[in-house]
């Protein structure tokens, strides 16, 4: 086994120079021997041990010692910042960010975010494309001093590789310009390396209102009680969940199915509405929820002594309760109701879901039915939901499929959105942990290159099956896909057990993870896009993502080439911003 290792750390070092196009270069403000420090650009997952992981054109000037961004205010610009040390320990290290600025112009030190990347054990690959070992995922705010294991004196991955990522959060009304700063690391009074930040900030807006609804469930109430160490009907509780709702919301996602206050019952021979929590509905509106997705079923009302006519008139009052209080409340247009049937799969659940559609037609024929279904079913017999249902929400291994029944709705006017699951297999995205990092960011771009209304995902918070997710990366035990999902349901972390894992501070909240901020980053893309469209940009949009995206099976996953793409479209955006009178 020694002399395994003395072969390979001899002829590594070959490999590496042939296989690079630019060697590193020193660091001149390094007093540690064996420590570096360099830059990332965010659409790539550093390896805690990977010794081939080297400094790489792109963002990072590795000669200059800066990384060079661009971005557009109102948009998070992230980059990654890696401490790299070579069979040494280093502890108490610490992170300065200096505030950026243009002239007179100011970027301040607070509108910088470092966060340290958390390394998940996953234990069995996700499919053909996954593979075991530990990856860049929870994203723990930066509150204290780090340290590297680069030996194997302490349990736990021997950390190489430290990555660090670093969110620029650029305000709606920051003075375009080159600003500059600096990001300095240092430990025990010393400075172990620093580098430059350079970044653009063009005069484009990022536009707050969003145009396509990313609805990403969130209905485990109950575990978040169990890890945080709190009562599910507790004040504590319930001040919490909006810490959950309120991040999900800052990163342009909806929590979807959750009830939005939402009780009721039979009194006096009707159906009763309450609205037991206002401050939920009023929270999400003002935050920007693109979409309420409501159940068609009333809540607190059974079947059970009822005839079908009393039931339905139950229903129906239900319906008219809530159809009211939306028009009051101001989101009608956002409302939908769903029907009973989640991925409807036969004539009977085809009926089930007509059934549901047709109590809410009786009511408001406005209001649209959501089905997560394909406009063509599977087979003849089972029926249409053509005419029944307006919102559809298609699995991504339709979309090619479907594809001509899919036009045929949105040429209707109706909206046709689609989700991501564990059996959309490799080369299609997923939200694995142990996939590429670019898959995250490119769901939204592929949701322009099929001109869908907007993308869903099931559950963010899937921890019923693990007594820990921070230990436990394969959240779903059950798969139906017959293989381990790493992150599968699971995208945030419950807050309270960070100092457990990182020596970090605890979060009052979740945690969110390097997979989440990549959705974030592609949705913000996405809002990009329909900017430059609603400007008379529609063909040089469609370009500019058909350059990396193909179809679903067929898009880019280069990181450089990702970044090509979104520096035309700031650009494209740029112009015609000139342009304008």
């Amino acid at each position: 086994m020694e002399r395994l290792e003395l072969f390979k750390s001899l002829i590594f070092p070959a490999v590496v120079l042939c296989g690079c196009t630019t060697a590193p270069v020193e660091d001149p403000a390094r007093s540690v021997p064996g420590v570096r420090v360099w830059a990332a650009g965010s659409t790539e997952k550093i390896q805690h041990a990977n010794r081939s992981q080297l400094p790489h054109d792109g963002p990072w000037d590795e000669r200059a010692r800066k990384v060079r961004l661009e971005g557009v205010r109102g948009e998070h610009v992230p980059f990654q910042v890696i401490v790299t040390a070579d069979r040494v320990d280093q502890r108490g290290i610490t992170v300065e960010v200096s505030e950026l600025r243009c002239g007179d112009a100011l970027l301040p030190a607070a509108a910088v975010k470092v966060y340290l990347e958390y390394f998940s054990k996953v234990y069995a690959p996700s499919g053909k494309n996954g593979r075991k070992g530990y990856w860049p995922d929870a994203l723990v705010p930066l509150t204290r001093p780090f340290a590297i294991r680069s030996s194997r004196r302490d349990r736990g991955p021997v950390l190489r590789h430290q990555p660090l990522w670093v969110d620029v959060v650029v305000p709606a009304d920051q003075q375009p310009g080159v600003y500059e700063g600096t990001v300095t690391v240092r430990a025990g009074g010393g400075e172990l390396g620093s580098l430059g930040v350079e970044l653009k900030v063009w005069n484009v807006t990022l536009a707050r209102e969003r145009h396509f609804p990313v609805q990403f469930g969130f209905f485990y109430g109950r575990e978040i009680a169990r890890l945080h160490g709190v009562e599910q009907d507790s004040d504590e509780f319930r001040e919490l969940f909006f810490e959950y709702l309120g991040y999900m919301l800052e990163h342009r996602v909806d929590p979807a199915f959750i009830s939005i206050g939402l009780d009721g019952g039979v009194k006096d021979g009707r159906y009763v509405l309450e609205w037991t929590d206002p401050r939920m509905e009023k929270f999400l509106f003002d935050r920007g929820q693109c979409r309420f997705l409501i159940g068609a079923g009333p809540p607190g009302l059974s079947r059970a002594g009822l005839t079908k006519e009393q039931y339905e008139e139950y229903v129906r009052q239900y319906l008219r309760q809530v159809i009211a209080h939306a028009r009051e409340s101001g989101w009608y247009e956002r409302l939908s109701f769903t029907g009973a049937v989640d991925e409807p799969r036969n004539r009977k659940e085809y009926d089930a879901v007509r059934y549901w559609a047709d109590l809410v037609h009786s009511v408001d024929p406005r209001v649209p039915v959501a089905v997560t279904e394909q406009p063509l079913p599977d087979r003849p017999e089972w029926g249409t939901l053509v005419g029944y249902c307006s919102e559809w929400i298609v699995h991504g291994n339709e979309l090619d499929r479907n594809r001509a029944a899919i036009a045929e709705r949105q040429a209707a006017g109706e909206r046709v959105s689609w989700y991501i699951s564990c059996d959309q297999l490799y080369p299609q995205p997923n939200y694995y942990i142990d996939r590429f990092a670019a898959d995250c960011r490119m769901i939204s771009w592929l949701t322009w290159r099929y001109r869908l209304g907007g993308m869903l995902y099931w559950a963010t918070t899937l921890w019923r099956e693990v007594r820990d997710p921070w230990a436990d990366a394969i959240s779903w035990k059950r798969s139906h896909c017959n293989a381990p999902a790493a992150g599968e349901g699971m995208l945030l972390y419950p807050g309270n057990l960070v100092e457990k894992y990182t020596g970090q501070e605890n979060v009052y909240g979740p945690v969110g993870s390097l997979r989440f901020a990549l959705l974030r980053e592609g949705i913000e893309e996405l809002e990009l896009l329909y900017q430059l469209a609603s400007r008379g940009g529609r063909a040089e949009a469609d370009e500019i993502v058909e350059s990396i995206c193909r179809g679903v099976k067929d898009f880019s996953r280069d990181p450089a080439a990702i970044d090509k793409a979104r520096r035309r479209l700031i650009l494209a955006l740029a112009a015609r911003q000139k342009a304008r009178p």
